[in-house]
């Protein structure tokens, strides 16, 4: 029929669509009938004829004979692909710096970083990215890795609160409860006195810390039978004693003491020979010993010298002067 035209056109598997259309017909017309042979919504992709490019938003009422197509033309299909990630928007509220990213480097003016708490420049992704490094390592605190170019032995000592990382990295509800779950994770592995029952695997700490026979409350109730377990071996107790266990592999020492006990000596602010993991005064929680200064501030709040394990005084101050003052090495916490 002189009032048809056949177009061919090479879609994305490589095939060759052959379009039967109107002379007269319009743009919208032709990209109707290429969806209803690949399934393809118009606007995820765009022609090209020639060296000309059809845009179905801004050709769609333009006619054929617009672009010169003619019978047994030939079109190319060109897809248009969204980015794999999540575009991360930033509130208006948080101060955006052009100081390069700490860790890219990126100073891309068109793409500003945010600026921390500690006033150093970090992008949402690589922030997401450290951090999450972090946790895989195994690890709950979130230090500033600012490092002097200059002197790397100079860094930023400043902690970011999770609650600065979620706002500034703008995290997903996907991300958000993946990071929550690590961190309360991560923490509980690293306290002195948190274990995970052998049998149901629920976190549990001791009501006494003389008791090494204890009774997990979730696996004995509603009828079952009471499961005891080990505190040091995490096995189940089968003697009838409160000593011994009666488990061959047991050493009858607390796994969470022999941590500490065999922690790496180092060198902190000139006094050598410290031991690299602390248990912290308050909680118990093990604390490992990272960088710079000698003062240390434990997730539960308390505040403590990494060297000598004194805490602040009644007045607020440091009985073993300033932060970068030698004092005297407390023994291992291994009792």
């Amino acid at each position: 029929m002189d009032n048809l035209l056949q177009i061919f056109v090479k879609d994305f598997n490589s095939r060759t669509e052959t379009v039967s259309i109107l002379k007269d017909a319009q743009i919208k017309d032709l990209f109707s009938k290429l969806e209803e042979k690949t399934g393809l919504e118009p606007g995820t992709y765009q022609m090209v004829y020639a060296s000309k490019t059809i845009d179905f938003e801004q050709h769609k009422d333009k006619h054929l004979s617009d672009f010169h197509l003619e019978n047994h033309a030939n079109l190319h299909m060109v897809l248009r692909l969204p980015g794999g990630s999540r575009l991360r928007e930033l509130d208006d509220c948080i101060e955006l710096t052009e100081e390069p990213d700490m860790i890219t480097w990126d100073d891309d003016k068109d793409n500003l970083r945010v600026k921390m708490p500690c006033g150093h420049a970090i992008g949402p992704d690589s922030l997401t990215m450290y951090c999450r490094s972090l946790l895989d390592s195994g690890l709950y605190r979130f230090l500033c890795p600012w490092l002097d170019p200059n002197d790397s032995r100079v860094g930023c000592p400043v902690e970011w609160d999770f609650v600065v990382i979620r706002r500034l990295a703008v995290l997903s509800d996907e991300e958000r409860q993946e990071f929550e779950r690590k961190i309360s994770e991560n923490y509980l592995r690293r306290a002195v006195n948190i274990q995970e029952c052998p049998s149901c695997h629920s976190y549990c700490k001791r009501v006494s810390s003389r008791d090494r026979r204890v009774v997990c409350p979730a696996c004995s109730s509603g009828g079952r039978q009471r499961f005891e377990f080990c505190w040091y071996c995490l096995n189940k107790w089968r003697s009838a004693g409160t000593d011994k266990c009666g488990n061959d592999i047991c050493s009858g020492k607390d796994p969470r003491i022999a941590i500490l006990a065999a922690a790496p000596v180092k060198e902190i602010v000139g006094v050598k020979d410290v031991p690299g993991r602390r248990a912290c005064i308050h909680c118990g929680m093990i604390i490992e010993h990272v960088r710079f200064c000698k003062h240390m501030k434990c997730i539960c709040g308390q505040e403590f010298c990494f060297i000598c394990l004194k805490p602040k005084n009644s007045e607020g101050n440091w009985q073993c002067g300033s932060f970068n003052a030698p004092c005297t090495i407390a023994p291992r916490q291994t009792q």
